[in-house]
C-alpha cells in the first residue's frame, strides 16, 4: 500500500503544481502588462501580482522536489535543507498575501459602521505595499525562527539526505510546528473573520434587495455576489487546507501513508484551486483566460 499511495499522491500533486503555476504565470503576465501600459496599479493588483509571483516560485519548488523523490535522486543534506527553507519562506508569504487579500476585500465591500472598521477602510488600501513587506519580513523571520528552534531542540538533523519518499516538510516537526502556528494561528483568524464579515454583510445586502420590490440587480451587485462566492469558495478550500497542515505537522499524530498522502493532496490543491478561482471571479482575468483557452484575439487585447 505504501508505493501506491505515495505514487498516486506524488501524480496528483504534481498535477495541482502544473495546474497552479500556468494559473498564476497568467495573473503575473496580466497584471504586469496592466502596469506596464498605465503605469500604476490597484492595491488589490498589487497582492495578485505578488501572490502570482510566490506561488509560481512555490510550486516551481515544490514540482521540484516531487521530481527529486520520483526519480530517487540523491540529495545532500544541505540541498534537502535548502528546499526546505525556501519553501517555507514562499509558502509563508504566500498566506500573508492571501490574508492581505482577504481584509483588503473585507474592508472595501463590507458595509459596516464600526470605528475600527471604518478606520481600516480609509488606511489600509493606501499601505498595501507596507504591509506586503511586512508580510515578506514575517515570513523571512518565521524561517529564521525554524532554524533557531531547530538547533535548540533536541529533534532529528535539519533537512534530510538520500531518496526517502517522506517530505522534507515533516521533518523536525517540533520546531517546524512552533514556527508555523505562530504565523498560522493570526493567519486564519484574520482570513477566516474577514471572510465570515464580508459574506454575512453581502448576504444582509442581498436579502434587503430582494425585500425592496424597487431594488435593481446592477453590476455592482452582481460583482458583489460574485465576491461573496469566493469567500465562501475560500472558505471552502482555506479550512480543509489548514487543518490538513497542522495535522501533517503536528508531532503526536501518527498518520499512516493512506492519510499523509490525502493531507498532502488536500495541501497542494488549495493554492491552485484558489488562484483558479480568482481568476473565474476576476472579469479582466477570466475575459483574458477565455481568449486564450478559445484561441481567439491576440489575448494581451483583453487586459486592458
Amino acid at each position: 500500500m505504501h508505493p501506491i499511495f505515495v505514487f498516486f499522491a506524488l501524480i496528483v500533486s504534481a498535477v495541482f503544481s502544473a495546474v497552479g503555476i500556468l494559473a498564476n504565470l497568467l495573473i503575473v503576465i496580466i497584471n504586469y502588462k496592466t502596469w506596464v501600459q498605465s503605469h500604476r496599479m490597484s492595491s488589490s493588483e498589487w497582492i495578485l501580482f505578488s501572490l502570482g509571483i510566490t506561488r509560481f516560485l512555490t510550486m516551481g519548488v515544490f514540482l521540484l522536489h516531487i521530481f527529486l523523490v520520483s526519480a530517487n535522486v540523491e540529495r545532500s543534506v544541505s540541498l534537502s535543507t535548502l528546499l526546505l527553507l525556501v519553501w517555507m519562506f514562499l509558502d509563508s508569504s504566500n498566506l500573508w498575501f492571501v490574508t492581505l487579500l482577504s481584509a483588503l476585500y473585507c474592508v472595501k465591500i463590507a458595509n459596516f459602521q464600526h470605528s475600527v472598521f471604518l478606520l481600516l477602510k480609509r488606511n489600509l488600501s493606501p499601505k498595501t505595499p507596507r504591509l506586503l513587506l511586512a508580510g515578506v519580513l514575517t515570513s523571512a523571520f518565521t524561517v529564521l525562527l525554524y532554524v533557531v528552534l531547530s538547533l535548540q531542540l533536541p529533534s532529528p538533523e535539519l533537512g534530510t539526505g538520500g531518496n526517502g519518499t517522506e517530505f522534507d516538510i515533516s521533518e523536525n516537526a517540533q520546531a517546524l510546528l512552533i514556527s508555523l502556528t505562530l504565523s498560522s494561528f493570526v493567519q486564519f483568524t484574520i482570513n477566516v473573520t474577514s471572510a465570515s464579515l464580508l459574506i454575512n454583510s453581502l448576504w444582509r445586502h442581498i436579502r434587503k434587495l430582494k425585500r425592496n420590490s424597487s431594488g435593481l440587480w446592477n453590476l455592482q451587485t452582481a460583482a458583489h455576489v460574485g465576491a461573496m462566492k469566493l469567500m465562501v469558495y475560500f472558505l471552502l478550500l482555506y479550512i480543509p487546507y489548514a487543518a490538513a497542515t497542522f495535522i501533517f505537522h503536528f508531532p503526536s499524530v501518527k498518520m499512516d501513508f493512506g492519510t499523509r498522502s490525502i493531507c498532502m493532496i488536500i495541501y497542494t490543491f488549495y493554492s491552485p484551486g484558489h488562484s483558479v478561482l480568482i481568476i473565474l471571479t476576476h472579469p479582466k482575468l477570466k475575459s483574458t483566460a477565455k481568449r486564450i483557452l478559445c484561441f481567439n484575439k491576440p489575448w494581451h487585447a483583453g487586459s486592458r
